[in-house]
């Protein structure tokens, strides 16, 4: 007889993490876990032996040395279902190795320097993205939708200057690096950073001849407003969502990458070119 309490997982996720930052994502991977993945919370320490529970539907291990992560991602991860490794612990050490053991790793650091460099090194074996790129999804699309104007697309040679404002200077740089990586101005595409306070970015605007594109967060940060100004003609103005900010939401649509993401890999490449973001007035 089948056990109707049986769980049916489709992938999973573990989030390693530094001790201090461990307990709001429990509760963040309890969501996922109700979800149908299999969450598993590792936080890193001196304990070679520490117990395993169950918090909330997520498996929780604290305190971890990290020579022995490897291990327990082996053994905790489903190996014929997908594993995801949202990766929030400050020292880079054992992030490579492990990238070998999973499918795809989510970077989600309060500074990404020392961990972008390790890139194409994750992109060998694993898929590779960044939280802060997944942030960036629903700006990309609309700013990408502004080219199915038949005006712009012609004007996509002449973009040479983008302006971003925002309080996080990384996520502004991948947002950059994205442009100059894609645009045909390449490095001769002019970037400016400007010093924001309400969202990691708050708006970007891409401008080359008569033409201007932007986007704006809107105070209640639920909705962009686009506009389009092409030559003397009235700008085009719209309102549009601005998508979910949330965690779960944003590992959820991760999952959903099965491939490598080259238009990241190509964004954190370019992102390199300012190791020190320095925001202007």
């Amino acid at each position: 007889m089948k056990d109707s309490n049986a769980r049916v997982f489709t992938a999973t996720v573990v989030a390693v993490v530094s001790p201090q930052s461990k307990d709001g994502l429990v509760a963040t991977l309890s969501g996922l876990s109700r979800a149908g993945l299999r969450a598993v919370v590792i936080s890193l320490g001196n304990d070679p032996e520490p117990a395993r529970r169950d918090q909330d539907g997520a498996i929780v291990i604290e305190g971890l040395v990290p020579k022995y992560l490897d291990n327990a991602v082996a053994s905790l991860r489903l190996s014929s279902l997908p594993t995801l490794v949202w990766w929030r612990a400050e020292d880079p050490e054992m992030l490579t190795s492990l990238a070998a053991l999973v499918d795809r790793v989510v970077l989600d650091v309060e500074d990404p320097s020392r961990f972008w460099p390790l890139v194409p090194d994750i992109a060998a074996v694993a898929s590779v993205s960044d939280v802060r790129w997944a942030r960036l999804t629903r700006l990309r699309e609309v700013l990408a939708q502004f080219f199915d104007i038949p005006e712009v697309r012609a004007s996509a040679s002449i973009f040479d200057a983008v302006r971003i404002a925002g309080r996080d200077p990384f996520q502004a740089r991948l947002a950059a690096g994205w442009l100059r990586s894609r645009l045909p101005a390449g490095k001769r595409l002019s970037v400016r950073f400007e010093r924001g306070v309400s969202a990691p970015v708050e708006s970007l605007q891409l401008s080359g001849g008569n033409v201007t594109l932007g986007i704006r967060l809107l105070p209640d940060s639920r909705c962009m407003e686009t506009s389009a100004q092409i030559g003397a003609a009235p700008a085009s103005v719209r309102v549009v969502a601005a998508g979910d900010p949330q965690p779960e939401s944003l590992i959820a649509e991760e999952l959903r990458v099965r491939s490598r993401d080259l238009a990241f890999e190509d964004a954190v490449r370019a992102a390199g070119e300012w190791s020190n973001a320095v925001e202007q007035s």
